[in-house]
């Protein structure tokens, strides 16, 4: 919010709330308008976690796109590219082994478009895609939308997943004036929700969410 692009800023963000699983939305590796900084390199150096980095979009060498950070033992990677035929979009899908849990959880990550038709596109590919698992589900992302958006509702009613900040509905969007949630974290019925902070910092032009789930199926 400063005019400074600052990769460590945002890692010490995150080493500050000690989260088990980082997704990231915006990501940046190596192009021109932020000093062909390699992020998704920079952010496993700094938090010393690995990173996942899904590709939407390139610009000559390089690319922007999502990524999961974390420390735990990935069953499985999958790269989804959601429709639209504007700017790409997609959603990463990572099948983890996170310590103390039993069995796996699938964690989705992703970034929607700025059109309303084609985020409820998006909305209907991903829930057909996360109706396919038989695991918990977890999934966090920039929706570009508020909860009562025609995607975000029909994600959740087409896969029954929950709202961690349903009841609140706090702002994220923009950080130093927040006037609209747009940044979600939705659960399937296997957690149950232990917290959810909506956490002040200029580090992002998004306010990061911090959702503490506990397992309990």
């Amino acid at each position: 919010m400063d005019n400074v692009r600052s990769t460590p800023r945002i890692a010490d963000v995150v080493r500050s709330l000690t989260p088990d699983i980082v997704c990231f939305q915006e990501i940046h590796r190596k192009l021109a308008w932020s000093a062909r900084e390699d992020q998704p390199a920079k952010l496993k150096h700094l938090l010393n976690r690995q990173f996942d980095f899904q590709s939407n979009v390139r610009f000559g060498l390089g690319q922007y796109g999502i990524g999961i950070a974390h420390r735990s033992i990935v069953a499985q990677v999958r790269n989804h590219f959601l429709p639209g035929d504007k700017e790409q979009r997609g959603a990463i899908e990572l099948t983890l082994r996170v310590g103390g849990l039993p069995g796996v959880v699938t964690v989705y990550c992703t970034h929607w478009g700025l059109d309303e038709e084609e985020r409820l596109s998006q909305a209907h590919a991903l829930a057909e895609i996360i109706n396919r698992v038989s695991t918990p589900v977890i999934v966090c992302g920039d929706l570009n939308e508020p909860s009562t958006g025609s995607a975000v509702r029909a994600l959740l009613r087409e896969t029954g997943l929950m709202d961690a900040d349903a009841d609140l509905n706090r702002p994220t969007f923009t950080s130093d004036a927040p006037t609209v949630r747009i940044d979600y974290c939705f659960y399937s019925c296997h957690f149950n929700l232990k917290n959810v902070e909506v956490v002040k910092t200029l580090a992002s032009d998004h306010l990061p969410l911090l959702v503490d789930l506990d397992r309990v199926r």
